[in-house]
């Protein structure tokens, strides 16, 4: 037990220059869960619902500090794209915690929640932020671990670029 507390207090406080750039690199190739979560707002979202467009998923918490600054940057590349679907992915145990985090920051996209933490299982997410882009057909095509301000969404994009060729 303890050292298993040691691994997931080391994970919760990872620092970004340190969490390995292939991360979750052995899942892209694969088909995304054809998940359904509740939504912050109180309905119900299934991936199936999403496919025929690339989707680009964001797992984020109240507790990440890059996570203030990546999801509006999302929330402004959907804004200028209709060729895409954003939608992010709260892990929080409590709601209240996902609101609180929302109150301070300027988005304007799905909030999915993943509060008993089952998807982020299945797509071997274990830091925060952590995204993937994921092509019309519902499979796996890219992730990115972590968020800086001066590479900003460059890699998505470019993931994004790659699937709509």
């Amino acid at each position: 037990m303890f050292w298993f507390m040691m691994v997931v207090l080391g994970v919760a406080n990872a620092e970004p220059e340190r969490i390995p750039e292939t991360a979750n690199l052995t899942i892209v190739g694969q088909a995304a869960p054809l998940f359904s979560l509740p939504t912050l707002d109180g309905g119900q979202y299934a991936l199936k619902d999403a496919l025929g467009k690339p989707i680009v998923l964001a797992f984020w918490a109240s507790w990440c500090g890059p996570c203030r600054a990546e999801l509006p940057a999302l929330s402004d590349m959907a804004a200028k794209r209709d060729d895409i679907t954003v939608l992010t992915i709260n892990v929080d145990k409590e709601k209240s915690k996902a609101r609180k985090f929302l109150s301070g920051i300027r988005m304007d996209l799905p909030v999915l929640l993943d509060s008993d933490a089952r998807l982020m299982g299945q797509l071997g997410v274990w830091t925060m932020p952590t995204s993937f882009v994921v092509d019309a057909n519902g499979t796996l095509k890219f992730t990115k671990v972590g968020y800086s301000r001066e590479k900003g969404l460059v890699e998505i994009e470019a993931a994004l670029a790659e699937v709509l060729r």
